[in-house]
């Protein structure tokens, strides 16, 4: 369910034509297929395109296709108060050049004159999606996949997201890209008396509690928010490179069951690893909780983090409270879902009555 206005995907197919010309001078005949835009995602647009144009002239003029996926802001209004695609792509190009499995984009275009906003444009990965919009632990192909498959796949996201904190992330210039995101000093020594990241990232999810809300959020959230600011982890982990937004939900899987493709960095920031360990478990957890049941082949939380420690090499720490910051961003990023859909006429009567976020943190910050 998209939660912004409708783009006129004709006039986008016609932009994305004008660009596409540009981008390629070299080509002829550049043609564009009716676009298709996926059912899936609260956040950012995405658009899939077939390409077809012609190089050369002549005998030996040659047929080229190209299958695109489109990325693109909201149109309008929408779960966050900016959106930095420039950051997304320059980061999924760090990544993907040192063996992640992100996805290199193939061109980053901020003038909004073609489709009305920036875009980023990519290859087409093939692989399945998980559609967290779903019960998938009950229905799908990953509920009906083997439990030996379902264990592989959820290794190899555990593995991957290892591997994304184990990067250098300084050398490669990440603190540069991320730097108005953090909006801390991207030196953070571990061990400091005083938490520096962890204090500033709470800040700014309070203030987008209090935009999303528009002061009214459920009053645990607010609760949540002096909670965390009362028990800051001392000292603050080391810091890592982070995915943001860590879930089954932002990988395309192949049929093998490896990862094709990470997905979608536009929450990525510096931090400590257990913000993102803490995201993954967390939103997992109200997966089980909404369809009652886990995946046999998946290990359970103590066997999951057991599982990342062994991989990052060192313990994970002060966990309950990574969670119910966790649980607090999640939920604060659901009343801003609520409050956009409710000015589409939909019914937000689930902010208050079934918001899973809600008593999780409230179990969380209890005694």
């Amino acid at each position: 369910m998209g939660i912004s206005e409708p783009r006129d995907l004709d006039a986008v197919r016609a932009g994305l034509t004008r660009w596409a010309r540009e981008w390629r001078p070299d080509a002829d005949d550049v043609a564009i297929a009716p676009l298709v835009q996926p059912a899936t995602g609260l956040s950012s647009e995405t658009i899939f395109a077939e390409v077809q144009w012609t190089l050369g002239s002549g005998r030996a003029a040659r047929a080229e296709h190209a299958s695109w996926v489109v990325r693109l802001p909201p149109n309008g209004e929408g779960l966050f108060p900016s959106y930095d695609l420039s950051m997304q792509g320059r980061l999924q190009t760090v990544l993907a050049r040192v063996g992640v499995p992100a996805v290199e984009p193939l061109a980053v275009e901020e003038d909004e004159g073609f489709l009305g906003a920036p875009f980023l444009v990519m290859p087409r990965v093939p692989g399945r999606v998980v559609r967290a919009d779903q019960p998938y632990l009950r229905t799908g192909w990953l509920a009906e996949a083997s439990a030996s498959g379902q264990a592989q796949l959820h290794a190899a996201v555990v593995d991957v997201l290892a591997q994304i904190h184990r990067l250098d992330w300084e050398s490669l210039g990440c603190g540069d890209i991320l730097a108005a995101r953090t909006g801390v000093d991207s030196g953070v020594a571990a061990g400091e008396p005083e938490p520096r990241w962890l204090a500033a990232e709470l800040e700014h999810w309070a203030r987008y509690l209090a935009w999303a809300g528009d002061g009214s959020a459920p009053a645990v959230f607010e609760e949540g928010v002096e909670w965390c600011r009362a028990r800051l982890p001392r000292p603050e982990p080391p810091p890592s490179l982070l995915w943001g937004d860590v879930q089954l939900g932002n990988v395309l899987v192949g049929d093998d069951m490896s990862l094709s493709a990470v997905l979608d960095f536009e929450m990525a920031t510096i931090g400590p690893a257990e913000v993102d360990v803490a995201w993954l478990v967390v939103l997992h957890d109200m997966s089980v909780d909404r369809c009652g049941r886990d995946l046999p082949g998946f290990p359970g939380r103590a066997a999951t983090i057991a599982a990342y420690e062994a991989r990052l090499g060192r313990p994970l720490h002060d966990l309950r409270w990574y969670e119910a910051f966790a649980a607090l961003r999640s939920g604060a990023i659901l009343v801003r879902a609520a409050r956009l859909l409710a000015r589409l006429g939909i019914d937000d009567s689930w902010l208050t009555h079934e918001n899973p976020t809600i008593d999780l943190l409230a179990g969380l910050i209890g005694p």
